[in-house]
């Protein structure tokens, strides 16, 4: 069997994603190894590399991430000039158990005790009701159900994907704003923006005159 030994230090695999966080995780961020600004939340019916499948699958649950750099998947603590991780000597566990030559490690725990946001956000915590009304209202999975028909010229469906945008957007605004968090911890709470899923679907979003239009890109239906 292939160890990780024969690691070409490639740099493949962080550049597919940086790594779901697992319980095992959970001393790097509470000692600020990681921080929550650091962290993207990929929801239930979010589309996702999937490492074991080496494919891009729906999710079936919550998934914490290290984001990515320069508006790509690549694992941001990963310098693909130096081709080197930038921690290393304290990677989260599935960077200890992933190596390309064999799956078979990080397959048998990749989904298995698996971060969520509310193993870090306190109960009672004011954010969480406002959490737990955004994944209601903009749900990734009914936004896309919903955008295929707003595509197929469905204009209720228009005009709902419409509020759930605004929905989303302005949330964020308010958090940033009223809540005095960083703006860069809204893909912790709130996972993705819907603009940033919707252009996955090649849908674009523009702002115009205080109002939302969306951009069919019929080619990529």
């Amino acid at each position: 069997m292939t160890t990780h030994a024969t690691c070409k230090r490639c740099g493949d695999c962080c550049r597919n994603g940086g790594p779901a966080l697992h319980r095992q995780d959970l001393p790097l961020i509470e000692d600020g190894t990681i921080p929550l600004a650091d962290i993207v939340t990929l929801r239930p019916g979010e589309r996702a590399y999937d490492q074991p499948a080496q494919s891009i699958l729906p999710l079936t649950a919550e998934i914490l991430k290290i984001k990515g750099r320069d508006n790509t998947w690549t694992c941001k603590y990963y310098s693909p000039e130096g081709r080197a991780c930038g921690m290393y000597d304290k990677r989260p566990v599935e960077c200890v158990m992933l190596f390309c030559g064999d799956i078979e490690p990080i397959a048998a725990m990749y989904d298995k005790d698996r971060l969520t946001r509310a193993d870090l956000l306190p109960a009672g915590h004011p954010l969480l009701e406002l959490v737990a009304e955004h994944d209601t209202k903009c749900s990734p999975q009914a936004m896309e159900e919903t955008a295929k028909k707003a595509r197929d010229g469905d204009t209720d469906a228009g005009q709902a994907l419409k509020e759930m945008v605004v929905f989303d957007m302005e949330v964020r605004r308010m958090v940033a704003e009223k809540a005095g968090m960083q703006a860069d911890f809204n893909e912790f709470l709130f996972g993705r923006p819907l603009r940033a899923l919707l252009r996955t679907m090649n849908i674009n979003v523009y702002e115009v005159g205080g109002s939302i239009r969306f951009g069919f890109d019929m080619g990529g239906k």
